[in-house]
């Protein structure tokens, strides 16, 4: 399953893109990776728009239940503003990762 993630900026508390952004920087470590891994995570990609006006993300998880948990394991709660978009439909130039 394929989510696209978008918040909004500046969020309502005031955060940039550039700020979601670089929180991750150093908030994604080499545990939390390996974590995803086991609870089925085949991709997640973050970005900054360069007009500042949003902060998006891009996940593929095996399963729902598998994403689930590891917010839960790892405390992730939506930034302020987020809205999570599930993705639909599989056709493009390249195969799924």
């Amino acid at each position: 399953m394929w989510v696209l993630f978008k918040a909004s900026c500046p969020t309502p508390d005031g955060q940039t893109a550039q700020d979601l952004y670089e929180k991750r920087l150093t908030w994604i470590t080499d545990d939390m990776r390996a974590s995803a891994r086991e609870l089925g995570c085949r991709f997640h990609r973050a970005w900054h728009a360069e007009d500042g006006s949003a902060f998006y993300a891009l996940a593929n998880w095996e399963s729902l239940e598998g994403a689930q948990t590891f917010f839960e394991r790892w405390n992730i709660t939506d930034e302020p503003g987020e809205i999570a978009i599930s993705l639909l439909g599989d056709v493009g130039l390249v195969p799924d990762p």
